[in-house]
């Protein structure tokens, strides 16, 4: 099964503030979630930033997050170990929020199912 980019160096454009950066397929178009596979959050700013990141379901409802607040120090990354594996349910999104807009710029993989 070919790999998917489901997030393309793509950053937050406000301050923290939970942004959609990808959508699963929907059942009612065969979607049967998105696993995803790589998780990168790297900081090439000049300071640390904070970010968090979410799956949220189709119904689109607050959720906690599955990476708690993370501090990435300048010229660092984060793999977000704790989302990598985890599935997306069909309709569902990945989601993230940082301190800094502009700052991450997020690059995500997976496998649409």
């Amino acid at each position: 099964m070919a790999e998917d980019v489901l997030v393309f160096n793509t950053a937050n454009t406000q301050v923290d503030t939970i942004q959609k950066f990808y959508d699963s397929p929907p059942s009612s178009q065969g979607g049967q979630g998105t696993r995803i596979t790589k998780f990168s959050a790297p900081n090439d700013t000049t300071s640390s930033i904070d970010y968090k990141a979410y799956i949220f379901n189709s119904a689109g409802a607050v959720q906690k997050a599955l990476i708690p607040q993370t501090t990435v120090v300048r010229d660092r990354v984060d793999l977000g170990a704790s989302i990598v594996g985890h599935l997306i349910p069909p309709g569902g999104s990945l989601r993230m929020e940082q301190s800094v807009a502009d700052g991450i710029e997020f690059y995500v993989t997976g496998n649409e199912l």
